[in-house]
């Protein structure tokens, strides 16, 4: 595109070059007229000599400025075209040349508008898929600084519980070394501990059930009957009796409990509601429903469920101590109660029993238990009614006791068994 010459420039020099010509044709004609004309004087001979040479030197001079000229016109034509330049007013070649460039030049300007406008598609697009790419860096920047957090708070979640449960440990072992907190197992309890004499005593699978439904516990107007200490319930892997019966159990709980709502999670140790001596009714779920088996007694100091024996327990009464140990599970995630289990297994949280003892049986709570409970059919109250109208005539015989204290069920013996077994 540099190489074209400009058609006005050119036709300017052609221009000049004819008129410099015609000058130089005018003054050789009269350089010959004068030539031929016989002077007679020397001084105009002189003169004429004079005048031819000057003309001489101006016309090598206009020949070297018209080869300076053609020179630059040669340099200026394009080297595509091969059409010549005619110096004689002719410009139908320029012409040509014109059109030929013309016609180069708008096919490259449409080539290059053609690529602009592509190119500013693709600029278009390029710009769209950075700003797609935009959104989804900061996305990502923001999930992973989510995640940052998450996971600093999960951190700080476990240096806390690492923390709590050190002091835990140190806590326990200074309670042992004190020898406040005695360490032995189930069995050794129920071998040492003598069974309480009870006439009355129902097996677990005679006692009717006053409400199946797990939520409802012991009902409000049932406890203002309460004649003792007041009450207590537990659920079926908190509670264990001997083989010989239920006049005489364990209650087992957790030693220390972690409450996520107090200083963003603590440990505290469990203090005891019910104190030696004091005399409680208690409800018993037994995975069906609810029973009441009677008034009963704490007896002796709490020990301590070594690791050993700690290993020996069934899943679903550890899984279940583990859920006791968390407070507020809803606001914590799941893992946690997982983790607490596995410290449980792993010997680094204990479980701390104690003993109760079967005193008595309260006809009227029984009775209130089942007369405040509209969810029970009608069978079930007329159950709990021969029942405690057979203990009331006394048909029960101590030999008759003797006898049913030898049946257990299934379930029961499997479960006195492995109880039995521990440690």
């Amino acid at each position: 595109m540099d190489n074209v010459m400009d058609p006005e420039l050119a036709t300017e020099m052609v221009k000049l070059l004819g008129q410099e010509l015609k000058v130089v044709r005018s003054q050789l004609r009269e350089a010959e007229q004068r030539s031929g004309t016989p002077t007679s004087d020397a001084m105009s001979a002189g003169l004429q000599l004079q005048r031819e040479e000057a003309l001489q030197a101006e016309i090598v001079a206009l020949k070297a400025e018209n080869s300076t000229l053609r020179a630059n016109i040669s340099r200026l034509q394009d080297p595509t075209t091969d059409v010549p330049v005619k110096m004689e007013g002719d410009h139908s070649g320029l012409v040509a040349q014109y059109e030929a460039s013309m016609s180069t030049i708008q096919k490259e300007l449409a080539d290059a508008i053609r690529e602009k406008n592509e190119a500013t598609l693709d600029k278009e697009k390029a710009n769209e898929q950075l700003e797609e790419l935009t959104r989804v860096r900061e996305k990502y920047r923001k999930l992973k600084a989510s995640k940052r957090e998450y996971q600093e708070v999960f951190l700080n979640v476990i240096d806390e519980l690492r923390s709590q449960l050190e002091l835990c440990i140190e806590e326990r072992e200074q309670w042992t070394s004190e020898g406040k907190v005695l360490k032995s197992d189930t069995a050794s309890f129920f071998r040492n501990t003598q069974y309480p004499d009870i006439s009355d005593q129902p097996k677990r699978s005679d006692i009717p059930i006053y409400s199946p439904i797990l939520s409802m516990g012991i009902p409000k107007t049932a406890r203002s009957h309460c004649r003792c200490d007041g009450t207590i319930r537990f659920e079926k892997e908190h509670l264990m009796f001997s083989q010989a019966g239920i006049a005489l159990g364990l209650i087992l709980r957790p030693m220390y409990r972690y409450n996520p709502k107090k200083n963003n999670g603590t440990w505290d140790r469990v203090h005891a509601d019910f104190e030696p001596g004091q005399k409680k009714d208690l409800c018993h779920y037994d995975g069906h429903g609810w029973k009441y088996l009677g008034t009963y007694e704490r007896i002796g100091e709490p020990f301590l469920l070594s690791p050993e024996n700690i290993k020996k327990l069934s899943y679903p009464r550890v899984e279940a101590m583990a859920k006791d140990t968390v407070l507020f599970r809803d606001l914590i995630p799941p893992s946690q109660v997982r983790m607490a289990e596995k410290m449980y297994w792993d010997g680094l949280l204990q479980i701390e029993m104690f003993g109760i003892q079967r005193v008595a049986y309260d006809q009227e709570f029984a009775r209130q238990l089942f007369e405040n409970r509209k969810d029970l059919p009608k069978s079930v109250g007329k159950d709990v009614a021969s029942t405690s109208s057979k203990r009331k005539r006394g048909i029960e015989t101590d030999e008759n006791h003797e006898h049913r204290q030898k049946k257990f069920s299934n379930s029961d013996t499997k479960e006195e068994q492995s109880m039995e077994h521990i440690g």
